[in-house]
């Protein structure tokens, strides 16, 4: 058995991002205060932060059921999405269903920054999806707004899949990285002329 050699007394401090109700004006037991809270400008920035994580937790079902709903009309109607997906199978890889994931996607505190006026803020990271080669596309259903985003964001990571399946990519390479986030972005300005016809060089 390992030997506990933690000093008697000692206290674990609590993280400064952690939610105190009393500081933060945050108290998930007051749901009602809460909106108050927010409406009069007397929540902080790290009290909404944990306010709206909260919430997505307990939006969780409902945002993947919409997010998986999404994701399906995507593959069976979006002329980007079925380009891409066309693609992707010719490269003998395949997205769908069972690869293409919704799930709740916590946002990840960066740190808290001070104001002139000595408020606090919190810088946090938020995304709407991701590729991994072994996992697939994970989109975030808690951070898609609507069917236009989701189809927009479930794009962007189909990109980065033809890449890596396409140029075998590297992703431990930061100019490889750069390179598919450039092409991810401008299918921006491709979608709804040129990819759907065909004339891009995917």
């Amino acid at each position: 058995m390992a030997e506990d050699t933690s000093k008697a007394g000692s206290s674990v401090q609590a993280s400064p991002t952690a939610n105190e109700p009393s500081k933060t004006g945050y108290d998930p037991e007051r749901p009602w205060s809460n909106i108050w809270n927010i409406l009069t400008n007397r929540m902080t920035s790290l009290g909404q932060f944990h306010y709206r994580e909260d919430s997505y937790i307990k939006k969780e079902a409902e945002d993947c059921r919409n997010c998986e709903e999404w994701r399906d009309w995507c593959f069976k109607y979006s002329p980007t999405v079925i380009f891409l997906q066309k693609n992707i199978r010719e490269l003998n890889g395949d997205l769908n269903s069972e690869n293409v994931r919704c799930r709740r996607m916590p946002a990840r505190i960066l740190g808290v920054e001070k104001d002139e006026n000595g408020e606090e803020h919190v810088k946090t990271y938020r995304q709407g999806g991701g590729f991994n080669p072994e996992y697939g596309i994970m989109l975030c259903a808690n951070e898609l707004r609507n069917k236009k985003h989701l189809e927009d964001t479930l794009a962007h990571e189909m990109v980065h899949a033809w890449d890596h399946l396409r140029w075998k990519m590297d992703w431990a390479d930061l100019r490889h990285a750069a390179c598919t986030e450039a092409t991810a972005s401008e299918l921006r300005t491709c979608k709804g002329s040129e990819i759907g016809d065909g004339k891009t060089g995917l």
